[in-house]
């Protein structure tokens, strides 16, 4: 037996020792290999001092056996063993990819070589603890790799808070979105049902006014006549308001409102427009609250080509397979200029893609600058 395994590394520890602190209350565990059973015992005295769970091993073989049950924070690892000595251990470690970056300190006799410390440091050794060993270096070194440990540890939990909260306020969007949708759906249809019933009764009595005043009172037939016209201009603005709160077109399909929608776009742009249905039943299967999305997608869309886009020409594409339904609008118009690249992210292009994400949809956006823009959304079947 070497020289090393005859030394007693055991020394008084000092009174105090800080203990790292775990972010969720659970110790970190450490692995201490050595075939020496006192050099063993004094490594595991000093180190359970800091309130860490302590695993041993005493050989190669066996660490790397509770490696695959388990993973540790640090492992202090023995130089001299016999059969499978710490270098062959440490590469069989780092050599599979759960444990590939777990730290590795050895415990070697000073007189080691440098060529040999060399071969540790190539092998993934991260320190080196020295025989006869200083209690308070060893735990400094240990406390070193178990704080980043925890600090790794709090990095992970704080992300999972993270993605939990956005998870959570995704969840109370598409809540919102869905209440906003029927309060809609509902105000348009008590607006055309009880102020489109009453401005149509009122237009009745006014043109029959008009009509019977005729030429035996013309002041008053001029009267009617503009009561008349106001009670034109005041349902089409109605009609306006209720088509934008939620066009009652989408009661006939998507397909329906889409090409009603379109037919708007040209109306109000002066931008050709065309619709390719590749699938004769396209909106087949599909729910009212995909229809209201998708449609939803393509009016924020097209507001963004009026707006930004100085197209003379957009193409809507509507496809489906058997898993998916698909929307793609292009336009012919500047594109997104590089140095607007960042800006992607506004609140038009940041409204769709939350609508698609409650869907579990994608989202691609192809654009070049002076080349146009093509924006393809697709959303599950049901």
């Amino acid at each position: 037996m070497s020289m090393e395994h005859q030394d007693s590394p055991v020394l008084m520890m000092a009174n105090h020792v800080r203990q790292p602190l775990s972010p969720d209350g659970v110790p970190a565990s450490v692995l201490v290999v050595d075939d020496n059973s006192a050099k063993l015992k004094a490594v595991v005295s000093i180190v359970s001092r800091m309130g860490l769970d302590i695993s041993t091993a005493t050989s190669g073989r066996e660490a790397l056996r509770m490696l695959l049950k388990q993973d540790f924070a640090v492992i202090l690892l023995d130089v001299k063993m016999p059969l499978m000595d710490g270098f062959e251990t440490a590469t069989l470690i780092h050599g599979r990819p759960r444990s590939a970056h777990t730290p590795i300190i050895f415990i070697t006799a000073e007189a080691d070589s440098d060529s040999e410390r060399f071969l540790g440091y190539t092998l993934g050794a991260v320190d080196y603890i020295f025989s006869p060993i200083v209690p308070e270096v060893l735990s400094a070194k240990v406390r070193v790799f178990v704080d980043l440990f925890y600090l790794q540890r709090k990095l992970i939990l704080q992300t999972d808070e993270l993605l939990q909260s956005k998870m959570l306020l995704r969840q109370l969007a598409s809540h919102q979105e869905m209440i906003k949708e029927e309060e809609r759906k509902r105000i348009a249809r008590e607006i055309h049902d009880e102020l489109g019933q009453n401005l149509l009764a009122l237009r009745i009595d006014a043109s029959m006014l008009h009509a019977r005043t005729g030429t035996r009172h013309p002041k008053l037939n001029e009267k009617a006549k503009y009561a008349l016209n106001q009670i034109d201009a005041t349902i089409k603005s109605v009609r306006g308001i209720i088509n934008d709160l939620r066009p009652p077109v989408l009661d006939l399909g998507l397909q329906a409102a889409i090409e009603w929608q379109v037919e708007e776009f040209r109306r109000r742009s002066g931008i050709a427009c065309s619709i390719v249905v590749r699938d004769e039943h396209f909106d087949r299967d599909l729910d009212e609250k995909g229809a209201t999305a998708l449609f939803r997608i393509l009016q924020e869309s097209l507001t963004n080509i009026i707006r930004h886009a100085q197209a003379t020409q957009v193409e809507i594409d509507l496809n489906r397979d058997a898993g998916r339904f698909y929307m793609k609008i292009a336009d012919n118009g500047i594109g997104i200029q590089d140095g607007n690249r960042k800006k992607t992210n506004t609140f038009g292009l940041a409204g769709i893609k939350e609508r698609i994400i409650m869907f579990g949809g994608d989202l691609r956006i192809d654009s070049a600058e002076g080349n146009g823009t093509v924006l393809t959304v697709s959303i599950p079947s049901n």
